[in-house]
């Protein structure tokens, strides 16, 4: 089931104008709802409202972008295969006159986390699955189908050609490679991302290619003789650092899921049946206030199936946490009260510094608690919460932490891996860079504020232009230098010292890959 159009449904649009840029963030945010809800309620029991409490919007604002439910749903298929064609078969196709290095390539990108998350993957299938769905299905992604099928197949008539193997069939093998990817999508459309073993499945996929080509894929590739060494603190890191799946994988396990990462402040849970959710280091977090001030981190899924029990940034449940396609039923501390699939919710470690709330992904409690001193978080005791914003950054999540690191600012403070707090007299802002797929990022920001609301609004208008500048200026910034490293092979060599931070930084990441690169593991 090759995915995709390759009609551009929005997914690295810039438009010029403001208001361009704020309708489509609307457009964009209601159809990454639209997404959620189809993930936990498929196709046909889809509604609206369903897709708007999830987008925290008003209904009316689904018409202003949409003429029905089902042009909305049509428009989340065609952005799923637009994605897919942006970022599988265009590099993919490339590559072709290096017939391994693009399968190789091809089995990386169709496991990548970010096409290929449980909660896009079980959306391919409620299309494909439910028969009033299937027309939408074929029309939009029936040709596509067919054109990466094709280029599977060409790849391997490559491949023969290149080896000699003249008695293998390319359509027979092109056929078994594709399978053999369906089936892992299978696996992955049922389980929830912490779960998801993806540097297995790509090893998986390469054994098969080798039990058809052994010359080929026998043994991870060696580097050529000319390639780049990892490069030493005062260099930059090889270029293909930031754009390499392989190492982003042990980044998000190493370095991101062990670091307490912020997800809101205690300001916004204040009384019984409050809720914060969101995503840190790929795993889906929901944070509820139980009674008597309680306060309990789980995973936020179905222990049924992999959905998100709740969509909504915040909101309220009345008594309980409910999953009513399953019939479950679980009270505020994760304990099940109704239903037939045994367990509670899958705890996470918690913790509250000035105000804020932190959570890890690692649920294991020996894994190494990095970036928590509450000390840091002291000032966001006298704040509070202003609001929460995300912009897609066309560059790699290190680049930007790179930057904080090269030219700190007074009234920054950096905390390893992935975060910046910035104090100021008026309030106080943290950043939060988070890895979407190898050469791409989220930038999340919090704001806070003191003072009186009138005061408050007052100072935070003023401010704003210029933290928007900054923050703006930052992402041009990694998204140029991103693009100057797509040409290059080697190493960047910079002049003159490296403050301290940025070099224990590039050295974590630089020791990352080195392992990544190591024989056995799996490229």
């Amino acid at each position: 089931m090759g995915r995709p159009s390759q009609q551009r449904a929005s997914v690295s649009a810039h438009p010029a104008s403001g208001g361009s840029r704020i309708r489509q963030r609307q457009r964009q945010r209601l159809i990454d709802a639209c997404i959620s809800a189809l993930h936990m309620y498929g196709p046909s029991r889809t509604t609206v409202e369903k897709v708007v409490a999830l987008a925290d919007l008003s209904p009316g604002i689904v018409r202003f972008y949409f003429d029905s439910k089902a042009a909305m749903l049509v428009a989340s298929l065609e952005y799923l295969a637009a994605e897919f064609a942006e970022r599988v078969l265009v590099p993919v196709g490339q590559m072709k006159d290096d017939p391994v290095e693009a399968l190789r390539l091809l089995v990386r990108l169709y496991l990548d986390a970010e096409v290929a998350s449980p909660r896009k993957v079980s959306v391919w299938y409620a299309f494909w699955g439910e028969a009033s769905a299937r027309q939408e299905y074929q029309d939009i992604c029936g040709k596509k189908d067919e054109e990466f099928a094709a280029l599977v197949r060409e790849l391997m008539e490559r491949m023969i050609a290149a080896s000699g193997a003249s008695h293998l069939d390319a359509d027979a093998v092109a056929l078994g490679l594709i399978g053999v990817l369906e089936v892992l999508w299978q696996g992955i459309a049922f389980q929830s991302e912490a779960n998801v073993d993806r540097p297995a499945m790509v090893a998986r996929s390469l054994r098969y290619l080798s039990s058809v080509f052994p010359g080929d894929f026998a043994e991870p590739r060696a580097e050529p003789a000319a390639a780049p060494r990892v490069a030493p603190s005062e260099e930059r890191l090889p270029a293909r650092a930031y754009r390499d799946e392989a190492l982003l994988a042990a980044e998000r396990e190493q370095l991101l899921r062990p670091a307490w990462q912020v997800l809101g402040h205690e300001a916004e849970l204040r009384v019984a049946g409050d809720y914060l959710s969101g995503d840190v280091a790929g795993e889906r977090v929901l944070i509820v206030r139980a009674e008597r001030g309680r306060l309990y981190a789980f995973r936020n899924a179905c222990r049924r199936r992999p959905h998100a029990l709740v969509g909504a940034r915040r909101g309220h449940l009345k008594s309980a946490l409910q999953c009513a396609p399953h019939s479950l039923t679980y009270s505020f501390d994760g304990r099940l009260v109704s239903g037939s699939t045994a367990g509670d919710l899958a705890p996470l470690p918690l913790r509250r510094a000035g105000g804020l709330l932190l959570v890890r992904a690692a649920a294991d409690l020996l894994a190494a608690p990095a970036g928590l001193d509450d000390s840091v978080w002291g000032a966001f005791a006298v704040l509070t919460p202003r609001g929460i914003s995300e912009q897609e950054v066309a560059a790699d999540w290190k680049l930007v932490v790179e930057q904080w690191l090269e030219t700190p600012l007074p009234q920054q403070k950096y905390i390893a891996p992935n975060q910046l707090l910035e104090v100021r007299t008026d309030g106080a802002r943290i950043l939060q860079v988070v890895p979407t797929t190898a050469g791409r990022s989220r930038l999340r920001r919090f704001e806070f504020a003191r003072g009186s609301p009138a005061r408050r609004h007052g100072r935070a208008r003023r401010a704003m232009p210029r933290a928007d500048d900054w923050v703006a200026q930052q992402i041009a910034l990694a998204e140029s230098t991103q693009a100057g490293l797509l040409g290059m092979s080697g190493p960047m060599i910079e002049s003159g010292a490296l403050p301290a931070a940025l070099a224990r930084f590039r050295a974590q990441c630089a020791a990352l890959l080195r392992e990544t690169l190591a024989p056995g593991s799996a490229r």
